[in-house]
This record gives C-alpha cells, sequence and structure tokens, in this order.
C-alpha cells in the first residue's frame, strides 16, 4: 500500500461550504488507516462557519484563507503552488472520499502513465478505465511532475469550463487523461452555496462568459458562439410564453455572461 502521507497532497476549494465540509473531511478521516496526506483547504473569504468548523480539526487541516473570492481555478493553484509532494488532489467539498478510492486512483494514474485521472461520480456498473477528452472539476488528480511544464488552471475562468480547458492543455501536450470508472469518489453537487436567485444569476452568468472565454482560447468557429447565443435566445423567448421564470433568468444570465466577453474583445479593437 502506497503511503499517500509522503505521495500525495489534497486540496479543497471552499466557498461557504461548511453544511458539507464537515462530512467531507471526516469521509477520509474515518476510512484512514495511516497518516492522511497534507490537506489544504482553500478557502475564497467565506461568510460562513467555515473557519470555525475547521478549527475543530487542528493539524489535519491546514487553512489558506483568500482575502476575495477569486474564483474555482485560481484557488486551486493557490492550494497546488503550497503543495509539496508529486501528486495532487482537487476536490470539491461536497465529495465523499475513503482512503482506499485515493489508493486506487492513484495505483491507476501510475499504471497508465498519466497526467490527470478522474473517477467515477456516479454510481455506474461501468468499470472501464480509458483516455478522455476531459473530465469534471470535481475530483482531479495531477501528477506535477508532467504537468508543471503545461501549466495548471487558467486564472480567466472564473468558474466552469477550467476542467475542460486544462485537460484540452494537457492533451495537446501529449499528455495523458483518464477516467477511472472503477474508481468511485461519489459528488454529491451543489454544496458550497444556498441557490438563491442571485447566486443563480451569478453561476449562470459565469457558464455563458466562460464557454465564450474558451472558444476564444481555442478557436472554436464563430458559430459556435453564434448556435450558443441563439439557443439561449430561444429559451429566454419560450420561458416568456410559458411563464418559465427560472429558465428565462437563467438563459438571460448565460448571454449577460456571453455579452460581458464580447464587450470587452470589442474594446481591444
Amino acid at each position: 500500500m502506497q503511503d499517500l502521507s509522503t505521495e500525495l497532497s489534497l486540496v479543497t476549494v471552499t466557498y461557504n461550504s461548511a453544511k458539507v465540509l464537515g462530512g467531507h473531511i471526516d469521509s477520509l478521516r474515518s476510512s484512514a488507516t495511516g497518516p492522511l496526506p497534507k490537506w489544504f483547504i482553500v478557502d475564497n473569504a467565506s461568510t460562513d462557519d467555515t473557519d470555525s468548523l475547521l478549527s475543530t480539526y487542528g493539524q489535519d487541516v491546514e487553512l489558506i484563507k483568500n482575502s476575495e473570492n477569486l474564483g474555482f481555478g485560481s484557488a486551486c493553484n493557490i492550494g497546488i503552488a503550497a503543495s509539496n509532494t508529486r501528486y495532487v488532489l482537487i476536490l470539491n467539498p461536497d465529495t465523499e472520499l475513503s482512503e482506499s478510492a485515493i489508493q486506487q486512483l492513484l495505483v491507476e494514474m501510475k499504471s497508465r502513465d498519466a497526467a490527470i485521472a478522474g473517477p467515477a461520480l456516479d454510481p455506474s456498473d461501468d468499470r472501464s478505465v480509458e483516455a478522455v477528452d476531459w473530465l469534471v472539476g470535481a475530483v482531479l488528480l495531477f501528477d506535477t511532475e508532467k504537468m508543471d511544464s503545461v501549466g495548471y488552471f487558467d486564472e480567466q475562468f472564473f468558474l466552469y469550463e477550467e476542467d475542460v480547458d486544462i485537460c484540452k492543455c494537457a492533451n495537446n501536450a501529449g499528455l495523458k487523461v483518464v477516467h477511472c470508472r472503477n474508481v468511485s469518489i461519489p459528488h454529491v453537487g451543489a454544496g458550497s452555496t444556498e441557490r438563491t436567485s442571485t447566486v443563480n444569476e451569478f453561476i449562470h452568468f459565469h457558464k455563458g462568459r466562460s464557454f465564450v472565454l474558451y472558444a476564444r482560447k481555442h478557436n472554436l468557429p464563430p458559430s459556435v458562439v453564434e448556435k450558443y447565443i441563439g439557443d439561449n435566445r430561444r429559451r429566454k423567448f419560450i420561458a416568456l410564453l410559458t411563464f418559465g421564470r427560472g429558465r428565462y433568468l437563467r438563459a438571460r444570465a448565460k448571454l449577460k455572461g456571453v455579452a460581458s466577453v464580447l464587450l470587452e474583445m470589442n474594446g481591444c479593437e
């Protein structure tokens, strides 16, 4: 069995995640048979009980407190920079961990000479392991010896697409990205903040914004962005006709996110 405490660091990014963070940490502590890996909690200026909760865990975790919400990718980069192990596991705070799953994911990464590996996030009978174009960012294992030359998260993506982008950059560099469906690390989902209307608008704004940033960075045809805009305009119109307020607000927020990038692009011309 590998000594996770010397081979691996954990990085969990939080934002008002106190309601799920304790369960996240305890899931690994309760299953560990040896010393825990170094565990960095990178907090994006939470205003809930995150700080007081973490104080109860003593030296099992180390809090890195950002003075403002820097976004997911930027916070991940801070945690990766603080780590001094070859392997770094990036985690959402609403994932359920076990020592055996982390061990198995690390074994799969090494055996397949991969730069990035991710587990199954939902229950499945599929036990395959295969190279993929991208992985969901809720759980990502990095081999820093391979990834240091590529770089990590592009900080222009505040939320969304940063996982797609980093996997594409790794693939473009000839590195392997593998989906290990034979390893289960469940992702509960929506564990960071209460989904108020303001939070929903913020989330969908960044979905739209990040979509266009990704398309621009990777030189996707203009028709891709045009279709995205057209689809959301139709959703907004249909939502108006059917009194679908939630669908209308989501589509409107995405279009605002798109517009924010297009305005910046026009301002640079």
